[in-house]
C-alpha cells in the first residue's frame, strides 16, 4: 500500500481537487484506492467526486472524527474500521469504486461538538500518550481490512498536530501545493524544512516530497511564458536552499476559468477538459512511476487518447474533429465522454443514425447519466418515436428544463394533452420563468379551450421575451381559436415580422387550416415569403 498525503500551508490552492484527480485516474486503471478526509475543520472532500461518483454513506453516519473521539475521550478502540467508512461508487462501469473514510457527518451539530472536545493533549502530550500508536493502528486497519493499492490523504492546512500526523506518520510521499504569493512561500518553506530535517523523523524515514505550484494562468503569449519561467525559477531557487529537501523540480497545475464558478475534476469527467488535464496527468506520472511501470504501455495509450480528445474539443473543423474522436475511441473505448462528444457532433450535423448508437454506448459505460438520457430523448423525439423518447426522459433524476419540455411535447404529439399539461406545469414549478414551457403550456391550454389560462401564460412569456416571434404566433393561434380574428391577424403579422418560420407554424396547422383560403392570410404569407403547403403539410 502506497500512501500519499496532499498538503498545503493555506487553503484555496486546489489541494483536494488534485487528490480527486489522482484518485480517479487510479480507479480508471483498476487500482484499489482508499481516501481519507483529514481536513477535519473544513471537511467535504466527497463533493469533489460528485461528477463521476455516487456517495454511498455508511448507515451509522460515522467518520474519522467519531473514530478519534471514541479513542481519545471514551478509551474505546473499534475492532473494525468498516463501520466508519463509506463507498464512492463509480458512475462509469469501467472504473473502480473508491473506499472513503470521511471526516464524519459534518452537517450534524454532534460532529462539531466531538471535534471541539476531543482530548488532543492526551493523544500527544500526556506522559503515556498513545497518539502515534493509535494512528499507526488506523493505517494498519486500512491496509488489513481494505488492502488498497493506494491510500490518499487530504491533510489539514497549516502547521498542526493533524497535519503532522498525515505528513510524518502516514505518508510515503507528500504532495505540497501552493500558490504564488509571499504567505504561501513562507509556510511552504517552513513545512518542507521540517519534513526534510533528519531530527524530525518519527519512523526513521523521510517521505518523498513533490512540490506543485497551482493556479498559475496558462501562458499563451511569449511574454506570459517568460513570466511563468521566472516564477518557477524563483520557487526552485527558494526550495533548493532547503537542505535535504529532495525536490527535483517544481510542477505546475494551471488555473482553469471554470474554477471561478465550480471546482471541476479534470480527469475522467463529462465536463470539458483542456490544457489543465495534462498538468494533472504529469503529476500522476510522477506519483506512480515506481508502481505502474508494468502498465506503462497502457497508461501511454490512455494519455494519447486523452490528448486526441482534448485536441478534438478545440478543433473548429468538424471533419477533423470527428477524425480525432475516432482515433481516441480506437485507443481507449472505455471512456464515456469520448462517445458522448462524438454523439453530440453527429447530433449537431443531424446524423441521427450515428448519434443514437454513440449515446447508447456512452449510457452503457455511464448508466443513468442525465445528459446522455436527455440527448437520447431529444434524438428519439426528432425521429418522432415519442414513446421511446419518454422512456429515456423518465429516467432523468434531475430538474432539467429541456426534459420537461421534450416530455410534454412528446405527450402532446401522442394526443395525451392532459399528461402534457401536467408535465409542463411540473417544469414550471422548477423553472417558473421558462419561456419555452410557458409557451408550450399556453398551446396546450388553447387545445383544451382554456383560453383564460392560455392568455395568462403567453402574456407572461411575452413580457419575459418580447422579441421572440414564436410567442406572438402562439398568441395569434389562441386568438383565432377564441373567435378573435382581428387579434389573430395582428399578432400573426408581428410573429412573421420576427422571422417565425413555416416549420414553427406547422405545429398548429389545424388553426391555419381554418383560414387557408382567406385573402388576408395568403397576402401575409406572400409578404413574408412563406408557402402555405409548408405550414399545412
Amino acid at each position: 500500500m502506497k500512501t500519499i498525503t496532499f498538503y498545503s500551508y493555506k487553503g484555496g490552492v486546489g489541494r483536494s481537487l488534485a487528490l480527486s484527480n489522482i484518485a480517479i485516474k487510479l480507479s480508471q486503471l483498476k487500482k484499489k484506492v482508499f481516501v481519507v478526509d483529514f481536513d477535519l475543520e473544513a471537511p467535504g472532500l466527497q463533493f469533489k467526486f460528485d461528477e463521476d461518483y455516487t456517495l454511498e454513506p455508511n448507515i451509522a453516519k460515522k467518520g474519522l472524527v467519531d473514530y478519534i473521539y471514541s479513542f481519545a475521550n471514551e478509551n474505546t478502540l473499534p475492532e473494525k474500521l468498516a463501520n466508519y467508512t463509506c463507498k464512492l461508487t463509480a458512475k462509469n462501469i469501467n472504473d473502480n469504486d473508491i473506499d472513503f473514510l470521511s471526516a464524519g457527518d459534518f452537517e450534524n451539530d454532534d460532529y462539531w461538538r466531538k471535534l471541539a472536545t476531543t482530548k488532543w493533549s492526551q493523544l500527544f502530550y500526556s506522559k503515556n500518550s498513545y497518539g502515534i500508536r493509535f494512528f499507526l493502528d488506523l493505517k494498519a486497519k486500512i491496509e488489513k481490512e481494505f488492502n488498497p493499492d493506494y491510500l490518499l490523504i487530504d491533510s489539514r492546512t497549516g502547521i498542526t498536530d493533524i497535519s503532522g500526523i498525515t505528513l510524518k506518520i502516514f505518508a510515503d510521499e507528500i504532495v505540497v501545493l501552493a500558490v504564488n504569493n509571499t504567505e504561501n512561500l513562507f509556510g511552504t518553506k517552513k513545512i518542507i524544512r521540517s519534513l526534510s530535517s533528519p531530527k524530525n523523523e518519527l519512523l526513521n524515514r523521510s517521505p518523498k516530497i513533490h512540490f506543485v505550484l497551482t493556479r498559475l494562468p496558462f501562458p499563451e503569449k511569449a511574454e506570459e511564458r517568460a513570466l511563468e519561467y521566472s516564477i518557477l525559477k524563483k520557487w526552485d531557487k527558494e526550495l533548493s536552499e532547503i537542505n535535504n529537501s529532495g525536490i527535483q523540480e517544481v510542477s505546475v497545475i494551471h488555473t482553469d476559468k471554470q474554477i471561478n464558478n465550480k471546482e471541476i475534476v479534470k480527469i475522467g469527467t463529462s465536463g470539458k477538459p483542456d490544457t489543465i488535464t495534462y498538468d494533472y496527468l504529469k503529476l500522476f506520472e510522477k506519483l506512480t512511476e515506481d508502481n505502474l511501470s508494468f502498465e506503462a504501455d497502457k497508461f501511454e495509450t490512455i494519455k494519447q487518447a486523452e490528448k486526441l480528445f482534448n485536441d478534438a474539443l478545440i478543433e473548429k473543423d468538424s471533419l477533423r474533429k470527428l477524425e480525432l474522436l475516432d482515433k481516441a475511441i480506437s485507443l481507449d473505448p472505455s471512456r464515456y465522454e469520448y462517445f458522448a462528444q462524438r454523439g453530440s457532433l453527429y447530433y449537431m450535423s443531424q446524423d441521427t443514425g450515428k448519434a443514437i448508437p454513440d449515446f447508447k454506448k456512452a449510457l452503457e459505460i455511464k448508466p443513468n447519466d442525465p445528459f446522455t438520457l436527455l440527448y437520447l430523448g431529444n434524438l428519439y423525439y426528432n425521429v418522432k418515436d415519442y414513446e421511446t423518447a419518454i422512456q429515456y426522459l423518465n429516467k432523468i433524476n434531475l430538474d432539467i428544463e429541456w426534459k420537461y419540455l421534450l416530455k410534454g411535447l412528446s405527450y402532446n404529439n401522442l394526443g395525451k394533452h392532459e399528461l402534457a399539461e401536467q408535465n409542463f406545469s411540473e417544469g414550471l414549478v422548477a423553472f417558473p420563468e421558462s419561456i419555452d414551457l410557458l409557451n408550450a403550456r399556453a398551446d396546450i391550454y388553447r387545445r383544451r379551450k382554456n383560453y383564460s389560462d392560455a392568455l395568462t401564460d403567453i402574456y407572461k412569456a411575452i413580457e419575459l421575451d418580447p422579441d421572440k416571434g414564436l410567442l406572438f404566433a402562439t398568441l395569434a393561434e389562441i386568438s383565432l381559436d377564441n373567435g378573435k380574428k382581428e387579434d389573430f391577424y395582428l399578432n400573426l403579422n408581428v410573429a412573421l415580422s420576427k422571422n417565425v418560420s413555416a416549420k414553427q407554424l406547422n405545429g398548429a396547422k389545424s388553426v391555419y387550416d381554418k383560414v387557408k383560403t382567406e385573402e388576408k392570410f395568403l397576402d401575409l404569407l406572400d409578404k413574408y415569403q412563406l408557402r402555405l403547403e409548408d405550414i399545412l403539410e
